[in-house]
């Protein structure tokens, strides 16, 4: 009966999940039977959008690495005023509503942003593009250059400082420096922050939809989002299947790739740790100052553009009922989300935890394995398939918000894992004994113990959930519409239209509303420490 208990609300948890995945990828394999001229799809269209996808991706991947490691390396040689709130500011990007991020760059890049009007001024012609491949690697670069930037900053200070005071006394270069002492450092972190980056910039939809200028750039996603809107579900299927293949074989070549690196891996030595710095001429510390500034003009212009045009054009007519109710949907659906992947995730964890005391070690893998499967199918495959499976109720707008906080709260379930299983495990193993003793058992025993322990960061990673939730546009893309309309949603219609003073309101406004999220996350996390 104890085992059972154990056991209970980790299987059912996973149990679910596998339901939901299978559910959707039935769908989509039913729906593919029933079509029996898949061949003729196979034309110059798909192999241009499997070309489109990989090579943006590709590029995306290598300028988002090359840029963070430049900025990581000028952020970890100088000091100055301002360095911990941009280290702060930075990895908000990763997590921004992708819409919000679009018009933020178009506030600084389209032709009626910020650079235009500085340009005309002056009698110049901006004369550049924010549409097409540049828009895509610009956004891409955007959101996930300062992510990488924080990760490699913390890699390069994480060099012993016995290292760094040897190679002061010999006199080394800075390239010497960098090839002896941080490459070594920053090469076992390149390769999954590459990988990372290429599978989220696979992935991508709302910036390639809003940015992308047409048909010529159309990656996987948008052909199926294309596909099922016009009722295509033949080409749908075939896409969504390619795409789902080809993100299995990359994590595949991933897992393969990472277990080489780490088998060849020097085990780490244990260094003093204390604050050095190398010396820096005056020339080299110019051209850093250089590259700071660049970068943090690059990471910080869009949001102050965007906060400030947003107060500038605001109007109270701009809040009309569409907008409401828009705002009323995101909401619900974002703490929706954030509580079904919360719940599903504490079922988890519970369970996890236990088998870990128990040393059941292959059967945690294996658990904790389902709650991270959403991660090897990609969004729009997974919420084209429940599309598929439901599409007699996509009129109901019950149905509807009930589904998308499904996919939601899946697609953040992995985040969730990843921030709460070593701190529960940690707590549960530290009262293991004790409780036992006292015959402290099941949903007592987790708000005793690990609720009341890890308080703040449960209602940490329910923010981030909710954030994560609350700027999706993929799944609101396909389910939303008359029946429900997301800020995001609401935000994409008004960047089609071209009505750029309503766009910028709207999306400083959901910026506003993320960032509110955030300061709960960053209170909690000082209160902490």
């Amino acid at each position: 009966m104890s085992k059972l208990r154990i056991l209970l609300p980790g299987i059912s948890a996973a149990s679910l999940i596998l339901m939901i995945l299978g559910a959707a990828l039935f769908a989509l394999c039913l729906t593919a039977i029933k079509f029996n001229n898949l061949v003729v799809y196979f034309d110059e269209y798909l192999l241009h959008v499997i070309w489109i996808t990989l090579f943006q991706a590709t590029l995306s991947t290598l300028l988002s690495v090359l840029l963070a490691i430049i900025m990581a390396k000028a952020l970890s040689m100088i000091d100055f005023l301002g360095k911990r709130l941009l280290l702060r500011i930075m990895p908000i990007t990763f997590i921004l509503p992708t819409l919000v991020v679009v018009t933020g760059l178009l506030s600084v890049y389209g032709k009626q942003g910020l650079l235009a009007t500085v340009f005309g001024y002056f009698g110049v012609p901006f004369m550049t593009s924010i549409y097409g491949l540049t828009g895509i690697l610009l956004a891409h670069v955007f959101l996930n250059f300062p992510y990488a930037c924080c990760l490699f900053y913390r890699t390069l200070n994480s060099a012993p400082v016995e290292h760094k005071q040897l190679a002061a006394q010999l006199n080394f270069s800075s390239f010497t420096y960098f090839k002896l002492i941080e490459w070594p450092l920053l090469r076992r972190q390149l390769f999954p922050m590459a990988a990372l980056i290429f599978m989220l910039c696979f992935s991508s939809f709302a910036i390639v939809l809003a940015l992308g200028g047409g048909p010529k750039y159309t990656t996987f996603e948008v052909a199926i989002y294309q596909s099922i809107r016009d009722l295509d579900l033949a080409q749908a299927v075939l896409l969504a299947c390619l795409q789902f293949i080809c993100c299995v074989c990359f994590i595949c070549l991933m897992q393969k790739f990472t277990h080489n690196n780490n088998h060849h891996q020097k085990p780490n030595t244990c260094y003093v740790r204390q604050s050095y710095r190398l010396p820096v001429s005056n020339h080299l510390a110019f051209l850093y100052m250089i590259i700071i500034v660049t970068g943090g003009l690059f990471i910080l212009l869009p949001i102050m553009t965007l906060l400030i045009g947003g107060g500038y054009f605001f109007q109270w007519s701009f809040l009309t009922a569409s907008f409401q109710q828009a705002v009323m949907f995101s909401l619900l659906i974002a703490f929706g989300s954030a509580t079904i992947a919360m719940l599903l995730a504490l079922l988890l964890l519970y369970t996890n935890s236990r088998l870990l005391i128990n040393h059941k070690i292959q059967w945690s893998n294996q658990l904790m394995l389902v709650g991270s499967l959403i991660l090897i199918i990609p969004s729009m495959v997974f919420s084209s398939g429940l599309f598929l499976l439901l599409f007699p109720f996509a009129h109901s707008f019950i149905v509807v918000c009930l589904l998308i906080m499904l996919c939601n709260g899946l697609m953040a379930l992995p985040f969730i894992l990843k921030n709460l299983a070593v701190p529960m495990f940690d707590v549960v193993s530290r009262y293991w004994q004790l409780s036992q003793s006292l015959n402290i058992n099941g949903f007592f025993h987790f708000y005793l113990i690990e609720y009341k322990a890890l308080k703040r960061l449960i209602i940490q990673s329910f923010a981030l959930s909710a954030i994560l939730s609350l700027g999706d546009f993929g799944i609101i893309a396909l389910f939303g519409g008359k029946s429900v309309t997301t800020l995001p949603y609401y935000l994409y219609e008004q960047i089609s239209s071209y009505h750029y003073k309503e766009s910028a309101v709207t999306a400083a406004l959901l910026l506003i509303l993320s960032f509110s999220l955030l300061v709960v996350m960053d209170y909690d996390r000082t209160k902490s420490n």
